[in-house]
């Protein structure tokens, strides 16, 4: 199992959620950590923002996988609009 470790705006992010988000947002990062590469887990080519998202409903959990230190970073986590990759 991966360690998970919030980046600063992630981190923020989350605590700017409703507490019914907050659950559905736990609920999948404790899916995440189990299985990193689960379906619906979809590596983003080319983005400057992460390597990986999955998607929660509205939101995408925006993440770096570091296998060599077995953790997962969460970098941010967003609301799904034009401007969510960029």
């Amino acid at each position: 199992m991966h360690r998970l470790l919030f980046a600063p705006k992630a981190r923020r992010a989350f605590l700017e959620f409703q507490p019914q988000d907050m659950l559905r947002i736990k609920a999948a990062l404790d899916r995440l950590q189990e299985d990193l590469r689960m379906p619906g887990v979809v590596r983003l080519r080319e983005m400057r923002v992460a390597q990986y998202r999955y998607r929660v409903g509205d939101f995408r959990l925006l993440f770096d996988i570091n296998d060599r230190e077995q953790s997962v970073v969460l970098l941010d986590i967003r609301r799904r609009n034009e401007r969510t990759y960029r």
